[in-house]
C-alpha cells in the first residue's frame, strides 16, 4: 500500500498543532458557549479554528483508544515549527540546556548539513576535518545516524546527533552506499586557506572556503597574490563554501566593490533591520570577475554571489543555489522549560530577495555532474518532511529518494565554462591598488 502523501501529512500535523493551541487555552472538552467558543467567532484567524474544535473533539471521542494529549501537544508543537523553515524548531526542556550548552562550540566532524528531499544532505566538507578523513564527500546523502533514520528528524535534530566530543564516534549510513557503514571520529576541524592557482591567459583562480571567522581577510590576501603573480582575470570558485558568517561574506563582496549596497537582513512585515554598504577604501581589484556558484554555496557566501550579479560587478556560472542558510534565530523560553528557536531574520540580496527561500540564479547555467542529484520520491514530490518520532530500529527506507548516480567527467565543466566568460568579459581593466 502506497504511503500516505507528504502533503496529508503535512496537513494532519498542522491540523494537530491546532489542538495544541486549543488545549493551551483551554476548554478542550467543553460543548459550552465558553471564551475559546466566543473567541474563534470573533473576526481574524479564529473562524478558520473552528474545525480544529472538531477534530479535537473526534480524537478525543472517537479515537480507538484513550490520546495521549502530552504526546500530541509536543508533536503539534514540533509540526508548527516544521511547517516554518528547516532551521526553525520547537525544544524540550533538556534540549533547551543541550543548546543553551553547545551553542557557541566548534563544529567537531568538519561537515555543513543541510535537507533535501527529506533526508540530510552533505552540502560541504571541510578538507583534511574527521569527515573528509573519514571519505564523506559532498553530495552524500546521510540516510541514518547513530540508528536514527534522518527522514524521521528535522534538520535541528540532525545536527545534535552529529555534535560531540572530540575523540567520540558517530556512525553514518549513505544512501548512495548503502554497503557503506562510515564511522567519523569527532575531532579539531582545520580552517582551510582558500586554494590559489595561475590559469591560462593570466586568469587567477581562488577557490573560496567555508567563510567563518577571519576568512575575508585570508581571502584578501589570495587576491593580493593572484594579482601580484600577474593575474588580469579574476575567477572566484564559491562551490562548496557553505554556512559561515554574514560579516565574511560582506567584506568579502566588498574586495570587489567599490560601491552599491552588498547584502540586507530582512526582519518581520519585510523590514530592514540592517543594510550593509561598499566601502571604496576596502575594494583592492577592479580585474574583470566570474563567480561559480552551485547547489552547495550557502550562507554567507550567497550574500558574496548576489552582491557581484546585483552590483553588476561580474558574472555567475554554474547552478542554483538551494539550501538558503542565510538566516538568524532567536531562542523563546515556554513556561514549562521547553522553548521555540524561530527565525527571526533572513538575508537578502541588494534587492531585497531573501536569499533563504529564493536562492541565487546564475547568468550562465551549466550543471555540476560530479555530485549524485537527489531525484524525488513518489510520495514526497521534493517537499519538506513533516516531523515524526524516530524509530528504534534501522531498516532500509520505504520511500528513500532515488539517486542518479554520477558520472566521472572527464573535465570540470562550470570552471571550463568561467574561463570563456572570463575571457570574453572585455577588454582587461588595469589591476587597481
Amino acid at each position: 500500500m502506497k504511503l500516505m502523501s507528504i502533503r496529508t501529512k503535512l496537513t494532519l500535523i498542522t491540523l494537530s498543532a491546532f489542538i495544541a493551541v486549543y488545549s493551551i487555552v483551554g476548554g478542550l472538552l467543553s460543548t459550552s458557549s465558553s471564551s475559546w467558543v466566543k473567541a474563534i467567532a470573533d473576526p481574524g484567524p479564529y473562524p478558520q479554528l473552528r474545525i480544529f474544535e472538531e477534530v479535537v473533539r473526534h480524537i478525543v471521542n472517537d479515537y480507538v483508544e484513550k490520546p495521549n494529549l502530552d504526546k500530541v501537544r509536543i508533536g503539534a508543537l514540533r509540526g508548527l515549527t516544521e511547517a516554518l523553515d528547516p532551521y526553525s524548531a520547537y525544544l524540550l526542556p533538556q534540549q533547551v540546556k543541550e543548546y543553551q550548552q553547545t551553542k557557541d562550540q566548534p563544529d567537531q566532524t568538519g561537515m555543513v548539513v543541510g535537507q533535501y528531499s527529506d533526508f540530510a544532505y552533505v552540502i560541504a566538507i571541510v578538507p583534511a576535518s574527521p569527515a573528509d578523513k573519514a571519505g564523506v564527500r559532498v553530495g552524500d546523502i546521510i540516510e541514518y545516524i547513530d540508528g536514527h533514520a534522518t527522514r524521521d528528524l528535522d534538520l535541528y535534530d540532525v545536527r545534535s546527533l552529529l555534535r560531540g566530543n572530540a575523540g567520540s564516534v558517530t556512525e553514518i549510513t549513505l544512501i548512495n552506499r548503502r554497503s557503506d557503514k562510515i564511522k567519523i571520529t569527532r575531532g579539531t576541524v582545520p580552517t582551510p586557506a582558500p586554494e590559489v592557482r595561475a590559469l591560462e591567459q593570466q586568469i587567477g583562480y581562488i577557490k573560496v572556503p567555508i567563510l567563518a571567522k577571519g576568512q575575508a581577510e585570508a581571502l584578501k590576501r589570495a587576491v593580493n597574490e593572484s594579482i601580484k603573480k600577474g593575474a588580469q582575470r579574476i575567477i572566484l570558485d564559491l562551490r562548496g563554501s557553505a554556512g559561515g558568517e554574514l560579516k565574511e561574506g560582506v567584506d568579502v563582496a566588498n574586495l570587489f566593490l567599490k560601491s552599491g549596497t552588498i547584502a540586507k537582513v530582512i526582519g518581520r512585515k519585510d523590514k530592514v533591520m540592517a543594510q550593509y554598504d561598499a566601502k571604496p577604501e576596502a575594494a583592492i581589484t577592479d580585474l574583470p570577475l566570474v563567480v561559480i556558484v552551485d547547489r552547495t554555496t550557502a550562507g554567507a557566501s550567497e550574500v558574496v554571489a548576489a552582491a557581484i550579479l546585483e552590483n553588476k560587478r561580474g558574472e555567475l556560472v554554474g547552478e542554483r543555489t538551494l539550501f538558503g542558510m542565510g538566516a538568524e534565530q532567536e531562542l523563546f523560553p515556554l513556561d514549562d522549560g521547553s522553548a521555540m528557536l524561530l527565525t527571526t531574520a533572513r538575508y537578502a540580496s541588494p534587492s531585497g530577495k531573501i536569499l533563504m527561500t529564493e536562492g541565487v540564479n546564475p547568468t550562465f547555467e551549466v550543471k555540476r555532474v560530479d555530485i549524485p542529484e537527489v531525484l524525488a520520491s513518489d510520495d514526497n514530490d521534493g517537499e519538506a518532511n513533516p516531523q515524526r518520532t524516530p524509530g528504534a530500529e534501522q531498516q532500509p527506507s520505504q520511500s528513500a529518494p532515488a539517486i542518479a548516480a554520477p558520472p566521472k567527467p572527464a573535465e570540470d565543466v562550470m570552471l571550463k565554462k568561467a574561463i570563456e566568460v572570463v575571457t570574453a568579459s572585455g577588454q582587461v581593466k588595469k589591476k587597481a591598488a
